[in-house]
Order: C-alpha cells, then sequence, then structure tokens
C-alpha cells in the first residue's frame, strides 16, 4: 500500500543505498532486461546537495504546451496534489517542453505537504536555490527563470507514462518506484522492489568488504574469494 509503513521503512533502506548499487543488483543479479536507467540528462537541480537521494512510490504526472492563457486549469492540479500520497516521488513529463521552468519552490512546498518526498523532471526547474534551502530533492534537465503561466500546463496525473532512457523509452506507472541520487534516476517496477532491494543489499556489504579489505590482499586474491564486485 503506498504511504504505508512498510513502504516508509523500504524508502528508508534504500536511501542507505548509491545509484551504482542499485543499478548493478537490477541489470547483474536480477537480469532486468527492460530499460530503467533515465535519460543522465535528467540529475540533482543546481544546489542540491552532494548526497542528495530520494526512493518511493512514483506519482506520475504530464503536461503540455497551451495554447491560450485562457486554456489553463489550475483545478486538475489541486486535485493532483490532493491525490498525491504520503512518500511518493512526483514524477513530471512535459511532453518535451523546452519553453519554461515546469517547476519551482511553491510546487516542491506543495507537494512536499501533501506528501512528496522530491522530484523528478523531464523538463525544467526554477528557484533552484530556494528548492534546495527548503530541502526538497529535485531532478531535472537544467535550471531557467522562465514561468510557466500561459505556456505550459498539467493535464494528467496517476497514468501510465514514459520517460526517455539510456536504453530506450523507460516506462514507469503509478505503483513502480523511482531510486534517484547524484548517480542519476533509475525506475524500479512495483512488483520487483523487494526484490532490488534485498539483492542491493547484498551487494552493498559484498563491496562494503572490498572497500575495507584492499589493503590487505592482491586484488587478484580478493577477486577469487568474494567474486566480481
Amino acid at each position: 500500500m503506498v504511504g504505508s509503513v512498510a513502504d516508509s521503512a523500504v524508502a528508508a533502506r534504500f536511501c542507505r543505498l548509491y545509484g551504482g548499487v542499485v543499478f548493478d543488483a537490477m541489470r547483474f543479479d536480477l537480469d532486468v532486461s527492460e530499460p530503467f536507467v533515465v535519460d543522465p540528462a535528467i540529475g540533482p537541480a543546481r544546489g542540491q546537495p552532494a548526497d542528495v537521494v530520494i526512493a518511493g512510490p512514483a506519482f506520475t504526472c504530464a503536461g503540455t504546451r497551451v495554447a491560450e492563457p485562457e486554456d489553463i486549469d489550475d483545478l486538475l492540479r489541486l486535485r493532483m496534489l490532493d491525490a498525491m500520497t504520503p512518500g511518493c516521488v512526483q514524477v513530471l513529463t512535459t511532453g518535451s517542453d523546452s519553453s519554461c521552468a515546469h517547476y519551482g519552490d511553491i510546487s516542491g512546498r506543495l507537494a512536499a505537504l501533501h506528501g512528496a518526498v522530491g522530484a523528478v523532471i523531464d523538463g525544467y526547474t526554477r528557484d533552484a536555490r530556494r528548492l534546495a534551502l527548503d530541502g526538497f530533492p529535485t531532478f531535472c534537465r537544467g535550471v531557467m527563470p522562465v514561468d510557466a503561466y500561459g505556456r505550459w500546463q498539467v493535464v494528467r496525473y496517476q497514468e501510465d507514462e514514459v520517460l526517455p532512457g539510456v536504453d530506450g523509452d523507460v516506462p514507469i506507472a503509478p505503483g513502480d518506484w523511482v531510486f534517484a541520487d547524484a548517480d542519476g534516476v533509475l525506475r524500479i517496477r512495483g512488483s520487483d522492489v523487494r526484490r532490488v532491494l534485498e539483492a542491493a543489499e547484498d551487494r552493498d556489504r559484498r563491496e562494503q568488504t572490498v572497500r575495507c579489505r584492499l589493503h590487505e590482499m592482491p586484488a587478484t586474491q580478493l577477486y577469487e574469494e568474494l567474486g566480481r564486485w
């Protein structure tokens, strides 16, 4: 159940990991073959701390260009906020729009008040310094000051969406999870979350052993004992 105590505990365990070890668990241990690595152009917004990390169920949203200011429907955006659940990660697709900032510090504050722990935006934000000061993790393509009013708006939420990825389009649906840190953004199928977490934690323990023992023996001997790390 999204927003449950169990989800919160799983998210906390994920947040002790990092993108590289989660990727390795998915690709090498669980043999996930479908695209799950989001375009590396989507990363921490300017000013985010180096150790920024978020994990949680995806709350998907999508927007499009606005032909006229009178076409704006702010009520839909308000309904979207009301539908958010504790611990979710807001995932926003923009229809490949690059005309404006699709997010800002008020967007982040509202999302946080409605339960979101961060945002992943296939687009741009503004107010980057304020988002960082608020401690709201935001991943995006970049920063610009241009307001979205009269240019772009959210048109749907909690539907299946697609993000651009390293190995092809990355599908993301409500119930899937997002893991994001300085290494990048990963999508985890909802049914695989616990398997991925346990495999990543196992890999992390092995890598910690390697780090501690690097100076104790030749790398070849370490490899023979522990296998690939």
